[in-house]
């Protein structure tokens, strides 16, 4: 089983998300920027994205981060296709797309963070927004462990990898 929290560039929210499900933070507890920058691929300098191994969580499940720009669903759909393409099946993978679930400011101070003359402020919209959004995140953490355990009294998961339409032009 695998589970991949996908963002904007996998290095902010999705990375966040991914330590609260491998336990590395604490649910009650916001973290601050120091504790933040310890995290494996937290922050990391632009281009660096891609698919990214975290760790196992308690339960053996795989955990990684996903960098899918603007287009999560094509991300999701790529990976589902591979996961056919070697054979296994598409319920080995929970795909929880984490840049859906966050603020607007959460997602200007990570676009900010991307340039240098602008990382300051977006570091610290980063540092508000998450305030904010830490909440969200426990909350997805949760319900992704309660998945991959199996729980049968958790709910769907489908707020979290609905697809959303695009025109194609």
């Amino acid at each position: 089983m695998m589970v991949i929290y996908a963002c904007f560039s996998g290095t902010h929210a999705g990375v966040i998300a991914a330590a609260l499900h491998l336990g590395w933070l604490t649910p009650a507890y916001l973290p601050d920027w120091r504790q933040l920058k310890k995290l494996p691929h937290f922050d990391a300098p632009e281009g660096q994205g891609g698919l990214r191994y975290l760790g196992r969580d308690s339960a053996g499940t795989s955990v990684y981060t996903a960098a899918v720009g603007h287009d999560g669903e094509t991300a999701r759909r790529a990976v589902a296709t591979f996961l056919r393409i070697m054979g296994r099946e598409q319920g080995e993978i929970i795909w929880v797309d984490v840049s859906r679930r966050v603020s607007l400011l959460w997602r200007l101070g990570g676009f900010c963070r991307r340039y240098p003359h602008l990382a300051a402020p977006g570091r610290w919209l980063l540092c508000w927004s998450l305030r904010r959004d830490y909440p969200t995140m426990v909350a997805l953490a949760k319900e992704s462990r309660r998945r991959v355990t199996g729980d049968p009294g958790s709910p769907a998961l489908a707020p979290m990898i609905r697809t959303r339409f695009q025109a194609k032009t």
